[in-house]
Protein backbone atom coordinates (compact mmCIF):
# COMPACT_ATOMS: atom_id res chain seq x y z
CA UNK A 1 0.00 0.00 0.00
CA UNK A 2 1.36 3.41 -0.95
CA UNK A 3 1.25 6.02 1.79
CA UNK A 4 1.40 9.63 0.70
CA UNK A 5 3.55 11.87 2.91
CA UNK A 6 1.58 14.25 5.10
CA UNK A 7 2.87 17.69 4.17
CA UNK A 8 0.89 19.25 7.00
CA UNK A 9 3.31 17.84 9.59
CA UNK A 10 5.56 20.39 11.29
CA UNK A 11 8.31 20.39 13.91
CA UNK A 12 8.01 23.57 15.96
CA UNK A 13 10.46 24.69 18.64
CA UNK A 14 9.75 27.07 21.50
CA UNK A 15 12.37 28.88 23.53
CA UNK A 16 10.28 28.44 26.63
CA UNK A 17 10.44 30.43 29.91
CA UNK A 18 8.23 27.87 31.68
CA UNK A 19 10.90 25.12 31.52
CA UNK A 20 13.07 25.12 34.67
CA UNK A 21 10.90 27.85 36.20
CA UNK A 22 9.50 28.14 39.71
CA UNK A 23 6.93 30.72 38.57
CA UNK A 24 3.48 29.31 37.76
CA UNK A 25 2.84 32.45 35.73
CA UNK A 26 5.23 31.11 33.10
CA UNK A 27 2.98 28.04 32.75
CA UNK A 28 0.04 30.34 32.10
CA UNK A 29 1.99 32.04 29.31
CA UNK A 30 3.11 28.75 27.77
CA UNK A 31 -0.45 27.42 27.85
CA UNK A 32 -1.46 30.27 25.52
CA UNK A 33 1.69 29.92 23.40
CA UNK A 34 0.90 26.24 22.86
CA UNK A 35 -2.71 27.03 21.96
CA UNK A 36 -1.56 29.61 19.40
CA UNK A 37 0.93 27.20 17.82
CA UNK A 38 -1.80 24.58 17.51
CA UNK A 39 -4.10 27.18 15.96
CA UNK A 40 -1.46 27.92 13.34
CA UNK A 41 -0.02 24.47 12.68
CA UNK A 42 -2.54 21.88 13.86
CA UNK A 43 -0.78 19.24 15.95
CA UNK A 44 2.96 19.73 15.42
CA UNK A 45 5.78 17.94 17.18
CA UNK A 46 6.69 20.52 19.80
CA UNK A 47 10.27 20.91 21.03
CA UNK A 48 10.73 22.99 24.19
CA UNK A 49 14.11 24.51 25.07
CA UNK A 50 14.50 26.44 28.31
CA UNK A 51 15.41 30.11 28.21
CA UNK A 52 16.63 29.76 31.81
CA UNK A 53 19.67 27.67 30.79
CA UNK A 54 22.51 28.41 28.38
CA UNK A 55 22.13 26.71 25.03
CA UNK A 56 23.75 23.26 24.92
CA UNK A 57 24.94 21.45 21.81
CA UNK A 58 21.99 19.06 22.12
CA UNK A 59 19.55 21.96 22.27
CA UNK A 60 21.14 23.59 19.23
CA UNK A 61 20.77 20.37 17.26
CA UNK A 62 17.11 20.14 18.23
CA UNK A 63 16.43 23.68 17.05
CA UNK A 64 17.86 22.86 13.63
CA UNK A 65 15.09 20.28 13.13
CA UNK A 66 12.32 22.86 13.54
CA UNK A 67 10.40 24.57 10.75
CA UNK A 68 9.95 27.55 13.07
CA UNK A 69 11.53 28.61 16.35
CA UNK A 70 9.37 30.81 18.60
CA UNK A 71 10.30 32.73 21.71
CA UNK A 72 7.33 31.97 23.94
CA UNK A 73 6.40 35.18 25.67
CA UNK A 74 7.44 36.55 29.07
CA UNK A 75 9.54 39.65 29.78
CA UNK A 76 12.75 38.22 28.33
CA UNK A 77 14.02 41.23 26.41
CA UNK A 78 16.44 43.75 27.82
CA UNK A 79 18.50 46.72 26.69
CA UNK A 80 21.64 45.33 28.30
CA UNK A 81 21.87 41.66 27.47
CA UNK A 82 25.39 41.66 28.89
CA UNK A 83 23.70 41.37 32.29
CA UNK A 84 20.54 39.36 31.66
CA UNK A 85 19.67 36.56 34.07
CA UNK A 86 16.19 36.09 32.59
CA UNK A 87 17.17 34.84 29.14
CA UNK A 88 20.43 32.91 29.25
CA UNK A 89 22.27 34.03 26.12
CA UNK A 90 26.06 34.23 25.96
CA UNK A 91 28.62 35.52 23.43
CA UNK A 92 28.76 31.93 22.11
CA UNK A 93 25.24 32.47 20.76
CA UNK A 94 26.70 35.00 18.33
CA UNK A 95 28.20 32.06 16.45
CA UNK A 96 24.87 30.49 15.45
CA UNK A 97 21.91 32.12 13.76
CA UNK A 98 18.61 31.03 15.35
CA UNK A 99 16.00 32.91 13.25
CA UNK A 100 13.68 32.89 16.25
CA UNK A 101 10.32 34.68 16.08
CA UNK A 102 9.00 36.58 19.10
CA UNK A 103 5.52 35.62 20.32
CA UNK A 104 4.14 38.12 22.83
CA UNK A 105 7.47 39.06 24.41
CA UNK A 106 8.07 42.11 26.59
CA UNK A 107 10.88 44.32 27.83
CA UNK A 108 12.03 43.49 31.34
CA UNK A 109 12.22 47.05 32.69
CA UNK A 110 11.99 50.67 31.65
CA UNK A 111 15.41 51.11 30.07
CA UNK A 112 17.39 53.22 27.65
CA UNK A 113 18.41 52.33 24.11
CA UNK A 114 19.70 48.79 23.52
CA UNK A 115 23.48 48.56 23.74
CA UNK A 116 25.61 47.68 20.68
CA UNK A 117 26.18 44.18 22.13
CA UNK A 118 22.43 43.71 22.63
CA UNK A 119 21.65 44.80 19.06
CA UNK A 120 24.32 42.43 17.73
CA UNK A 121 23.01 39.52 19.83
CA UNK A 122 19.38 40.06 18.83
CA UNK A 123 20.41 40.26 15.18
CA UNK A 124 21.90 36.77 15.50
CA UNK A 125 19.13 35.20 17.59
CA UNK A 126 16.02 36.77 16.03
CA UNK A 127 14.81 36.41 12.48
CA UNK A 128 15.72 39.49 10.43
CA UNK A 129 12.74 39.03 8.11
CA UNK A 130 9.87 37.81 10.32
CA UNK A 131 7.24 39.97 11.96
CA UNK A 132 7.88 39.89 15.70
CA UNK A 133 5.04 39.97 18.25
CA UNK A 134 5.62 42.29 21.23
CA UNK A 135 3.56 42.48 24.40
CA UNK A 136 3.09 46.28 24.45
CA UNK A 137 3.97 49.47 22.62
CA UNK A 138 6.98 50.19 24.86
CA UNK A 139 8.57 46.83 24.03
CA UNK A 140 7.78 47.37 20.35
CA UNK A 141 9.56 50.73 20.40
CA UNK A 142 12.60 49.24 22.12
CA UNK A 143 12.94 46.40 19.62
CA UNK A 144 12.66 48.89 16.78
CA UNK A 145 15.59 50.76 18.33
CA UNK A 146 17.51 47.48 18.17
CA UNK A 147 17.02 47.45 14.40
CA UNK A 148 13.82 45.40 14.03
CA UNK A 149 11.41 47.67 12.23
CA UNK A 150 9.08 44.73 11.49
CA UNK A 151 7.74 44.44 15.01
CA UNK A 152 4.11 44.56 16.08
CA UNK A 153 2.32 45.45 19.31
CA UNK A 154 0.01 42.44 19.63
CA UNK A 155 -0.54 42.52 23.43
CA UNK A 156 0.34 39.46 25.48
CA UNK A 157 -0.51 36.14 23.84
CA UNK A 158 -2.53 35.27 26.97
CA UNK A 159 -5.01 37.95 25.85
CA UNK A 160 -5.59 36.93 22.26
CA UNK A 161 -8.87 35.13 23.01
CA UNK A 162 -10.29 37.93 25.16
CA UNK A 163 -12.81 38.99 22.53
CA UNK A 164 -15.69 41.39 23.26
CA UNK A 165 -18.01 38.36 23.47
CA UNK A 166 -15.69 36.67 25.97
CA UNK A 167 -15.42 39.79 28.12
CA UNK A 168 -19.17 40.40 28.02
CA UNK A 169 -19.65 37.06 29.80
CA UNK A 170 -17.49 38.16 32.74
CA UNK A 171 -19.66 39.19 35.72
CA UNK A 172 -19.75 42.90 36.48
CA UNK A 173 -20.94 42.39 40.09
CA UNK A 174 -18.72 41.16 42.90
CA UNK A 175 -18.66 37.48 43.81
CA UNK A 176 -18.84 36.10 47.35
CA UNK A 177 -15.32 34.73 47.01
CA UNK A 178 -11.98 36.22 45.98
CA UNK A 179 -8.54 34.86 45.18
CA UNK A 180 -5.57 37.14 45.86
CA UNK A 181 -1.93 37.13 44.80
CA UNK A 182 1.14 38.92 46.13
CA UNK A 183 4.62 39.35 44.68
CA UNK A 184 7.33 38.73 47.25
CA UNK A 185 10.10 40.10 45.04
CA UNK A 186 8.17 43.41 44.63
CA UNK A 187 7.01 44.03 48.21
CA UNK A 188 5.17 47.07 49.48
CA UNK A 189 4.15 46.13 53.00
CA UNK A 190 1.67 48.95 53.55
CA UNK A 191 -0.05 48.52 50.19
CA UNK A 192 -0.09 44.72 50.33
CA UNK A 193 -1.52 44.75 53.85
CA UNK A 194 -4.30 47.03 52.61
CA UNK A 195 -5.02 44.61 49.77
CA UNK A 196 -5.51 41.75 52.21
CA UNK A 197 -7.48 43.86 54.73
CA UNK A 198 -9.93 45.00 52.04
CA UNK A 199 -10.27 41.46 50.69
CA UNK A 200 -11.07 39.95 54.09
CA UNK A 201 -13.48 42.81 54.81
CA UNK A 202 -15.49 42.48 51.57
CA UNK A 203 -15.54 38.75 50.76
CA UNK A 204 -16.92 35.67 52.44
CA UNK A 205 -13.91 33.53 51.47
CA UNK A 206 -10.40 34.73 50.62
CA UNK A 207 -8.06 32.29 48.89
CA UNK A 208 -4.37 32.73 48.01
CA UNK A 209 -2.75 31.75 44.73
CA UNK A 210 0.99 31.25 45.23
CA UNK A 211 2.90 31.79 41.96
CA UNK A 212 6.36 31.51 43.54
CA UNK A 213 7.45 29.88 46.82
CA UNK A 214 8.32 33.12 48.62
CA UNK A 215 4.83 34.53 48.03
CA UNK A 216 3.31 32.27 50.69
CA UNK A 217 5.64 33.32 53.51
CA UNK A 218 5.27 36.96 52.50
CA UNK A 219 1.46 36.71 52.60
CA UNK A 220 1.51 35.02 56.01
CA UNK A 221 3.68 37.84 57.38
CA UNK A 222 1.04 40.41 56.44
CA UNK A 223 -2.13 39.00 58.01
CA UNK A 224 -3.35 36.87 60.90
CA UNK A 225 -6.48 35.89 58.99
CA UNK A 226 -6.76 32.38 57.65
CA UNK A 227 -7.03 31.88 53.91
CA UNK A 228 -9.94 29.72 52.78
CA UNK A 229 -7.65 27.89 50.35
CA UNK A 230 -4.00 28.16 49.34
CA UNK A 231 -3.30 26.87 45.83
CA UNK A 232 0.08 26.66 44.12
CA UNK A 233 -0.48 24.68 40.91
CA UNK A 234 -2.19 25.77 37.72
CA UNK A 235 -4.65 22.86 37.91
CA UNK A 236 -5.68 23.82 41.45
CA UNK A 237 -5.98 27.47 40.47
CA UNK A 238 -8.19 26.56 37.51
CA UNK A 239 -10.36 24.50 39.84
CA UNK A 240 -10.70 27.51 42.15
CA UNK A 241 -11.68 29.70 39.20
CA UNK A 242 -14.33 27.19 38.10
CA UNK A 243 -16.56 28.64 40.85
CA UNK A 244 -17.75 32.29 40.99
CA UNK A 245 -14.63 34.08 42.25
CA UNK A 246 -13.14 37.54 41.87
CA UNK A 247 -9.40 38.08 41.44
CA UNK A 248 -7.38 40.85 43.05
CA UNK A 249 -3.61 40.78 43.04
CA UNK A 250 -0.20 41.96 41.98
CA UNK A 251 0.50 38.97 39.73
CA UNK A 252 -0.18 39.90 36.11
CA UNK A 253 -0.70 36.41 34.76
CA UNK A 254 -2.71 35.27 37.76
CA UNK A 255 -5.11 38.02 36.68
CA UNK A 256 -4.87 37.03 33.04
CA UNK A 257 -5.83 33.46 33.89
CA UNK A 258 -8.83 34.68 35.84
CA UNK A 259 -10.02 36.75 32.87
CA UNK A 260 -9.40 33.78 30.56
CA UNK A 261 -11.73 31.81 32.84
CA UNK A 262 -14.28 34.65 32.68
CA UNK A 263 -13.74 35.87 36.20
CA UNK A 264 -13.80 39.49 37.30
CA UNK A 265 -10.23 40.66 37.89
CA UNK A 266 -8.24 43.68 39.02
CA UNK A 267 -4.45 43.64 38.63
CA UNK A 268 -2.36 45.82 40.95
CA UNK A 269 0.53 47.47 39.11
CA UNK A 270 3.98 46.67 40.53
CA UNK A 271 6.14 47.12 37.41
CA UNK A 272 6.05 48.12 33.76
CA UNK A 273 4.23 45.02 32.52
CA UNK A 274 0.66 45.54 33.73
CA UNK A 275 1.05 49.32 33.43
CA UNK A 276 2.04 49.20 29.76
CA UNK A 277 -0.48 46.52 28.78
CA UNK A 278 -3.23 48.34 30.69
CA UNK A 279 -2.44 51.59 28.91
CA UNK A 280 -2.59 49.89 25.50
CA UNK A 281 -5.61 47.62 25.97
CA UNK A 282 -7.73 48.76 28.91
CA UNK A 283 -6.77 45.72 31.00
CA UNK A 284 -8.29 46.33 34.48
CA UNK A 285 -5.44 47.70 36.62
CA UNK A 286 -4.97 49.79 39.75
CA UNK A 287 -1.94 51.56 41.19
CA UNK A 288 -0.59 50.92 44.67
CA UNK A 289 -1.26 54.54 45.63
CA UNK A 290 -4.56 55.02 47.50
CA UNK A 291 -5.16 51.32 46.98
CA UNK A 292 -7.83 50.82 49.64
CA UNK A 293 -10.07 53.46 48.07
CA UNK A 294 -9.57 52.03 44.58
CA UNK A 295 -10.33 48.50 45.77
CA UNK A 296 -13.49 49.50 47.64
CA UNK A 297 -14.75 51.26 44.53
CA UNK A 298 -13.93 48.35 42.21
CA UNK A 299 -15.33 45.65 44.49
CA UNK A 300 -18.62 47.33 45.33
CA UNK A 301 -19.42 49.04 42.03
CA UNK A 302 -20.45 47.08 38.92
CA UNK A 303 -17.38 46.91 36.66
CA UNK A 304 -17.79 45.51 33.13
CA UNK A 305 -14.58 44.13 31.62
CA UNK A 306 -13.72 45.89 28.37
CA UNK A 307 -10.45 45.00 26.65
CA UNK A 308 -9.42 46.48 23.30
CA UNK A 309 -7.20 44.00 21.51
CA UNK A 310 -4.91 45.02 18.62
CA UNK A 311 -6.76 42.64 16.31
CA UNK A 312 -5.19 43.95 13.10
CA UNK A 313 -1.66 43.45 14.47
CA UNK A 314 -2.46 39.93 15.70
CA UNK A 315 -3.94 39.04 12.29
CA UNK A 316 -0.90 40.49 10.52
CA UNK A 317 1.49 38.47 12.68
CA UNK A 318 -0.46 35.27 12.03
CA UNK A 319 -0.66 35.92 8.30
CA UNK A 320 3.11 35.54 7.78
CA UNK A 321 2.92 31.76 8.20
CA UNK A 322 2.18 29.61 5.19
CA UNK A 323 -0.77 27.98 6.87
CA UNK A 324 -2.41 26.99 3.61
CA UNK A 325 0.38 24.53 2.85
CA UNK A 326 1.27 23.80 6.47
Amino acid sequence: MNIEPDHKFRVIAVLDPSVTSENVGDEIIFDSVKAEIRRLFGDPLLIRVSTHAYMSGDASRLLKKASYVFVGGSNLLKSKMEWNIQWKLSPLDLLNRRNAILLGCGWRHDEGRPTPYTRMLYNRILSPTALHSLRDSSAQAQLQKAGFSKSLNTACVTMWNLTPEHCAAIPAQKADNVVVTLTAYHPDVESDKKLLEVAFKNYKNVSLFVQQPEDFLYARSLTDNDFYRVVASLDAYDELLSQPTDYIGTRLHGGMRAIQRQRRALIIVVDNRARDIGRDTGLPIASRQDLAQQLDGWINTPQPTRIALPDAAIAEWRSQFDIGSA
